[in-house]
């Protein structure tokens, strides 16, 4: 029987050996995992996209997020890489407990490499807006534990690989803007949990299909902008969770079914420019919440469904380019009263408030225009043009936003009213219209009785206005003598007043002005400077004077009354309204209507008017001039370029609405000439390429909104960003750092957000270097009509100037 002291002694000895054994296995296990952690940070330095830092502050370096470890578990780069990176750069096996890899923008080339598939647990994996190109590779199909996958913004080829049905977990896929072609599998009828299916802008062919409607979860989906066609399949229609549904700009045809009203919660359906048939409308009056339909240049026919005021909620529709025909039902003008039982639910109203935007134009449609009752009539804009529609037009149109009736069968008087709310453009083609504003004949309200006492009195009538114009040609030829005593016998002196409540003589404003002194200026452009004259009666006009050089310009001198007459003619709501000028040797001045807040550049530099013109109104300003400017561009009977859009130039009535100025100084474009030879404008508003050519296009005024749009937005001239904007060296700006500090942030409105990010996106499209690349203002019109849902996650401090450069948020459809 063993000792006490040799029992003690075994147990002590076990002891000891458990002990060490413990130790031993607790060392080796920290010795490899700070192994592990150095690997991880090995594999990082090995890239050269982090340089100089210390291994074992790894999880403070930036872009690196680790766990409570210490492991890699994130990497989030959204800054250019080195020149030549590549994502063979990174050792995948060295980072085996990553779950998110996001380089986004960081110039990275060449390919997606296979052995990205040794990130096992990898959730996220953002790669847009990079230059990665190639196929995309199987092994994608083996990251099976994926939730977000995103590689838009490439150039990527191929097809989609079957393999990416593997991963059933996806909830969010986003393939768009690159170069992907052939056909979409039908494996992908197998990522059930997928919410988000993003394609549009590829290559895309052939059917779309039939597993497509096993996605029972898909919420977004968005096709649009490929070559895919035939008719969408039967099970497309169980995807009764859709809320946004884009298939635009395919070929799809056939017959749209009628279970398309079983997608109860769609908020935005666009289906344009395919080749759709039939009467759809039928049954899309059954998505009473609908607030967003483009149906736009596909072959939809029949009438317009008897019960279309049922979609209460509707805030934009868009069928256009048709062929519907008969008479809009008497139910439509339920739509101009109905309001959304719930605004917060359509983000994209929030920035101009609940408006109706209607568009019917180049159809067969016919019949009377509907009779409107203006009780609690909704902000409509309605286009009606390039139909069959017959009868007059009403005052009740007054009460519209925008109107578009041209090119139809309507007649009878176009109210004065109606001819200056809106311009004459939106009745042309009415052949049997008539009104005061030419190109409209003018009306002849004279029946057959009133002939007879006409010509009764028609010999008295010639004797009294013979005598009256006598008398007026005396008393004019002897006030000329008093008033103009300097005549020049090279250039006769002209002086013009029209549309006008009281008379003015070319004293009363030398008066007003004590000669143009300079106490009376109230602002000086590229051209002239501006005055404030109060006359005899009490009128307060504004008085835009050419600069000496630009007055004693021969050439000039002698096109400018040419020039005026025309411009006189203009009728825009955003346009100022011009009532006289004066052709003088010693002086030539236009005459204005006189806005009260002064100019959009003096509310700028004055704090307190700065804070008054809050963002909502800011951006309205910005859209009006793109709508003005767009007039003068494209719908004017003769090209107009203005040359010198600054925000001097933009002026403010008492409600901050913004008034175009300075078009009595702005050339005409020649009908056969798409350029003028004839360089000005203002210091840090002029286009690049005029530093090297004369020829100036409309894109120079493209080029001089884009620099006032940022002005606008900034609260000051951008002069610092233009100069860097498009080098390579353009600083990491975020976009927060670019808001007028002087206003509150906008995060909290979402729709004020997303317009901002809009504005400065097209803004920067307006700034690039090659005229030919920048958008026309037509289509910038167009972009800033387009309502779009909220759709942006990132905040103000997480965009950068260079992803709006990318369009990586917005894109700037090429129309």
């Amino acid at each position: 029987m063993p000792s006490f002291t040799s029992l003690w002694f075994l147990l002590f000895s076990s002891y000891l050996f458990s002990n060490f054994l413990f130790h031993s296995i607790f060392t080796y296990s920290n010795a490899s995992t700070l192994f592990s952690h150095q690997q991880e940070a090995d594999a990082l330095l090995q890239t050269g996209w982090w340089v100089n830092h210390n291994i074992s502050l790894r999880c403070e370096w930036n872009d690196i997020i680790c766990d409570d470890s210490g492991s890699i578990t994130r990497i989030y780069v959204s800054r250019p890489l080195p020149k030549g990176s590549t994502l063979q750069n990174l050792n995948f096996s060295s980072l085996p407990n990553l779950k998110g890899l996001y380089l986004i923008n960081s110039s990275l080339q060449g390919g997606i490499p296979p052995e990205i598939s040794q990130l096992s647990k990898l959730t996220s994996l953002f790669l847009g807006s990079n230059d990665l190109s190639g196929e995309l590779p199987l092994e994608l199909g083996n990251l099976t534990n994926l939730l977000r996958l995103v590689l838009s913004n490439n150039m990527f080829t191929g097809t989609i690989p079957s393999t990416i049905g593997r991963l059933t977990n996806l909830e969010y896929l986003d393939l768009s803007y690159n170069q992907i072609g052939g056909f979409i599998p039908s494996e992908i009828g197998n990522m059930k949990s997928l919410e988000m299916l993003i394609l549009y802008n590829n290559v895309l062919i052939g059917l779309i299909s039939s597993t497509i409607g096993n996605i029972s979860n898909l919420s977004y989906l968005m096709m649009n902008r490929n070559k895919l066609n035939g008719p969408l399949p039967s099970t497309f229609w169980y995807l009764t969770t859709l809320t946004w549904l884009d298939l635009s700009y395919n070929y799809l045809n056939d017959s749209i079914s009628p279970q398309i009203q079983n997608l109860k919660g769609l908020v935005i359906l666009e289906l344009q420019h395919n080749a759709f048939t039939s009467p759809i409308l039928f049954s899309l009056v059954h998505l009473t919440n609908l607030p967003f339909i483009d149906l736009s240049s596909n072959r939809f026919n029949g009438s317009l469904p008897l019960h279309i005021g049922h979609l209460e909620n509707l805030n934009i529709l868009n069928v256009s380019y048709n062929m519907l025909s008969g008479p809009i039902p008497t139910t439509f003008v339920d739509l101009l009263h109905s309001n959304p039982s719930n605004p917060d639910d359509y983000p994209f109203s929030r920035s101009y408030g609940i408006t109706l935007e209607i568009d019917f134009s180049h159809n067969f449609i016919d019949g009377e225009l509907p009779h409107l009752s203006l009780d609690h009539i909704r902000p409509t804009s309605i286009d009606f043009s390039y139909n069959n529609f017959m009868g007059k037009i009403s005052d009740s149109f007054l009460f519209f936003r925008n109107i578009n009736l041209s090119y139809n069968k309507l007649e009878g008087k176009v109210s004065d009213q109606i001819l200056h709310r809106f311009d004459v453009s939106v009745v042309l083609g009415n052949q049997k219209l008539c009104g005061s504003i030419p190109p409209l004949h003018p009306c002849d309200s004279k029946n057959h009785g009133n002939f007879k006492m006409l010509m009764i009195l028609l010999p008295s009538i010639l004797l009294l206005v013979l005598c009256f114009s006598c008398f007026a040609l005396v008393h004019s030829r002897s006030k000329k003598r008093v008033t103009h005593e300097t005549k020049s016998n090279k250039h006769g002196n002209v002086f013009c007043i029209w549309d006008y409540d009281g008379k003015i003589a070319y004293d009363d404003i030398i008066e007003a002005t004590e000669d143009f002194d300079i106490k009376y200026c109230i602002g000086t452009g590229g051209y002239g400077s501006v005055y404030r004259a109060r006359l005899p009666n009490g009128k307060v006009v504004a008085l835009k004077k050419l600069h000496t050089r630009e007055a004693q310009e021969t050439t000039l001198f002698k096109s400018f009354q040419n020039e005026v007459d025309m411009l006189k003619e203009i009728r825009h709501k955003n346009i100022i309204k011009l009532h006289g000028y004066c052709l003088h040797k010693r002086c030539m001045f236009l005459i204005y209507e006189y806005m009260e807040r002064g100019s959009l550049f003096w509310v700028l530099s004055n704090d307190k008017e700065a804070v008054e013109l809050d963002w909502k109104k800011r951006l309205n300003v910005i859209r009006r001039v793109s709508h003005a400017l767009s007039y003068i561009h494209h719908d004017w009977i003769t090209p107009i370029i203005h040359r010198d859009v600054t925000t001097s130039n933009i002026l403010l009535d008492s409600n901050l609405e913004p008034f175009l100025s300075d078009f009595g100084i702005s050339r005409l474009l020649d009908l056969e000439s798409s350029y003028h030879t004839t360089v000005g404008g203002t210091c840090g508003y002029i286009a690049p390429e005029l530093a090297y050519t004369v020829v100036i296009t409309e894109k120079c005024d493209v080029y001089s909104f884009g620099v006032v749009a940022l002005e606008v937005i900034m609260g000051k001239h951008p002069v610092e960003l233009l100069n860097s904007l498009w080098s390579k060296s353009t600083p990491h700006i975020f976009i927060n750092d670019l808001l007028d500090s002087r206003l509150k942030s906008p995060l909290h409105q979402i729709g004020v957000a997303q317009s901002i990010l809009l504005t400065l996106t097209l803004a920067f499209a307006c700034l690039h270097p090659n005229p030919k690349a920048r958008p026309t203002m037509q289509h910038l019109t167009r972009e800033f009509n387009i309502q779009r849902p909220y759709q942006v996650e990132l905040a103000f401090n997480e965009i950068t100037i260079e992803q709006l450069l990318r369009q990586e948020i917005y894109h700037v459809h090429k129309i």
